[in-house]
This record gives structure tokens, C-alpha cells and sequence, in this order.
């Protein structure tokens, strides 16, 4: 598969389901997936791709190459006897020119609030698992109710859906002391050159650390379990607040974000964050595995 030849090339996005990709995409979302990723083959990736409900397809308007996607799941299960809806995000991965494009993350954002109201009355979380920082950084820096979150903001409630999300959808692999997914020693890896976290990351950012102490052991490919919730009071404060954060950006004040106050308002990548599905901290590979 060819790289872009400059940066700035366009990119469209679409949702398909997963039975209307053609074989032509999968395999150029193949070829992507191994650039990025060690211990894989193309048989594990249409496996999992089998148990998807969709896929967000990142695409290049002057010839049509995929240069990003991210695969959905969408199920329903029960915790103490009470429904939840949720979404779960599979493999995704972004060509690295087109890392700090919004394109995905913002049709995954609009594909939230189309599956939110299909369902009004059942509380509704994004799933993820996460071997990497950016992963992690993706969600807190765009969902104002979260889990782990450095804050403690309503831990209980949320680790308790988290556990049993791992424990239905991950028994084998699920360590409920430690709330990390092992996989083992043969499970899919970022490259080293992706996602590494240096000292002055850790020091600029507390968040990274966070990821760090709850995922010690991050590095050789354990997950940390994940969730967001897509209630109705982020999607009425997401109105506001990212409206607001654009203007900021373009008048050159640097916002903070949801979450944890973010020093100098400066992202991990050194980039201003620009509030809500802001993806420069999130668009080099990322890892999230169904069973």
C-alpha cells in the first residue's frame, strides 16, 4: 500500500457494516494493521474482524486508499440485573501522516449519539482496552465520566461495569486484582517505536503516569480495561463546551479539557488541545482486542 504523499491530503470517513466492506478494503486494512503491529497475522485479523458489528473506514479522497479504521461491536449485557448497552472499539489504526486528524474520531463520535437515541432509557458506555497511553488519553481528554479515572470520579459504579464486561466478553485473560487483561507472551503488540513513554511525558502530564501505575506492565502487552460513559449530561456539556474550546484555539488561549487540568494546556504530543474528540494523542496504532 502506498504512503500519502503529503500531509495534507484530504480524508473522507464512512460507516459500513461489517458483511459490506469489500475484500479489496480489508486488505488494505490488513496491510495497514501489520505496518503498525508485531505477532499478528491476517488470519487473527479476520477473525476478530468476523465478530465486529462494523467498521469506520479513514480514506483518502484523491484515490480512495484506507489510511485509517477503527472496528465497532455493539452488544447489550446485564449488571446486577440491570441492562446496559454499550459499544466496543476493536482494532483501530491511523497511517502515521494522518496522525492528529479528527476525521475518525469525529464520525465515531456522531455514530455514539445515533446509538445513544436508539436506545434513550438503557445508560450506554464506550468500551476499550488499552496496552497504550494514547489509547487511554483518547478517552479522558473527550468524555467527562470515565473509568480508571485519576480523580476517583465515581470508580466504584464504573469498576464494577468494567468487571463484568471483562469477565463476560475476556474470562481467560481477565486478572480481576490487578483489573488488567494478560493475554500472554504471542498476543498482538504495538512496534517500540509507537507508543513509548519517556520521563518528560510522564512529568508533563499526570494522566500519563496515571496510565502507567494502574498498567505497570503496559510494555509487554497487558490491557488496561476502559469505559466511558455516553450520557446525556456529556452530550449536553459537549454542546457548549466544544464550540467554546474551538474558538479558543483559534484565538490562541489553550484549553484545559475535561478531566484533570493538563499543564501549560499543552497535550502529551506538545499539540494545544482542542477539546472534545480532539485525536492527537490517540492517532498513532491503537490496540483494543474483542475475545
Amino acid at each position: 500500500m502506498s504512503s500519502p504523499s503529503n500531509k495534507t491530503d484530504a480524508c473522507g470517513t464512512c460507516y459500513r457494516s461489517i458483511d459490506a466492506i469489500p475484500v479489496r478494503m480489508i486488505r488494505q486494512m490488513y496491510e495497514l494493521y501489520a505496518k503498525y503491529y508485531e505477532r499478528t497475522s491476517l488470519d487473527i485479523f479476520l477473525q476478530d474482524l468476523s465478530k465486529k458489528s462494523g467498521v469506520i473506514l479513514v480514506y483518502r479522497k484523491s484515490d480512495d486508499v484506507i489510511v485509517g479504521f477503527s472496528t465497532l461491536q455493539f452488544f447489550d449485557f446485564e449488571v446486577d440485573g440491570k441492562r446496559v448497552r454499550g459499544v466496543f472499539s476493536g482494532d483501530t489504526v491511523v497511517e502515521k501522516e494522518y496522525w492528529g486528524k479528527n476525521a475518525l474520531a469525529n464520525t465515531f463520535y456522531r455514530r455514539l449519539i445515533v446509538e445513544r437515541f436508539k436506545h434513550p432509557f438503557v445508560p450506554f458506555y464506550w468500551f476499550l482496552i488499552s496496552k497504550g497511553y494514547k489509547t487511554y488519553l483518547l478517552m479522558t481528554n473527550n468524555f467527562y465520566n470515565y473509568y480508571p479515572n485519576i480523580s476517583g470520579a465515581k470508580s466504584e459504579r464504573y469498576q464494577r461495569i468494567a468487571e463484568e464486561f471483562c469477565q463476560k466478553t475476556f474470562p481467560d485473560a481477565f486478572d480481576r486484582e490487578r483489573m488488567l487483561l494478560d493475554f500472554g507472551g504471542d498476543y498482538v503488540a504495538l512496534k517500540d517505536t509507537v507508543a513509548d513513554i519517556t520521563p518528560e511525558e510522564r512529568a508533563r502530564d499526570p494522566k500519563i503516569a496515571f496510565f502507567e501505575q494502574r498498567n505497570p506492565t503496559w510494555n509487554r502487552g497487558t490491557e488496561l480495561p476502559c469505559l466511558a460513559s455516553c450520557d446525556y449530561e456529556s452530550f449536553f456539556r459537549s454542546i457548549v463546551d466544544v464550540p467554546l474550546k474551538w474558538v479558543k484555539k483559534r484565538i490562541g488561549l489553550h484549553d484545559r479539557g475535561p478531566g484533570v487540568p493538563h499543564p501549560r494546556g499543552k497535550s502529551a504530543s506538545g499539540n494545544a488541545n482542542a477539546g472534545a474528540w480532539t485525536s492527537d494523542e490517540a492517532d498513532e496504532g491503537l490496540k483494543t482486542r474483542s475475545s
